[in-house]
């Protein structure tokens, strides 16, 4: 359900010279979130390891912001082997056991709370409430 707002404009200049401003940060900005949602879904990862495999939860990078036209995005990894055997469910052995899905989960986690956290985001820049 959609939200209403009231909104009085005593100085269109000054609005219009924060939107310009804000056209101008807003790439960065951007940028910073798709990082930070990065961050999180590692942290959300590493708590889906299980305990016997806690060595794991060291070794993830992160790739930098990529821009393909329209397009942002960043490159999480392991460096380990180990973890995409337990992502997707095969031993060093050749054996199959059940997949732990810990970056899959965590991703499909952020994505469900996306554009509430990208709300807030515009929000708090729409305001001049940077964080």
């Amino acid at each position: 359900m959609g939200r209403y707002a009231m909104w009085k404009l005593d100085d269109p200049q000054k609005l219009r010279k924060q939107l310009l401003k804000l056209e101008q940060k807003l790439p960065g900005e951007l940028e910073k979130a798709l990082r930070k949602e990065a961050e999180t879904a590692v942290l959300l990862a590493n708590s889906r390891i299980p305990e016997e495999k806690k060595e794991l939860r060291k070794g993830w990078e992160i790739g930098s912001i990529q821009r393909q036209g329209e397009t942002i995005s960043v490159e999480i990894r392991h460096s380990s082997p180990e973890a995409a055997q337990l992502e997707y469910g095969s031993g060093t052995d050749g054996s199959l056991q059940q997949g732990q899905f810990m970056l899959a989960l965590a991703l499909a986690e952020l994505e469900r709370d996306w554009p509430i956290r990208l709300e807030q985001s515009l929000s708090a820049l729409l305001l001049g409430k940077e964080g």
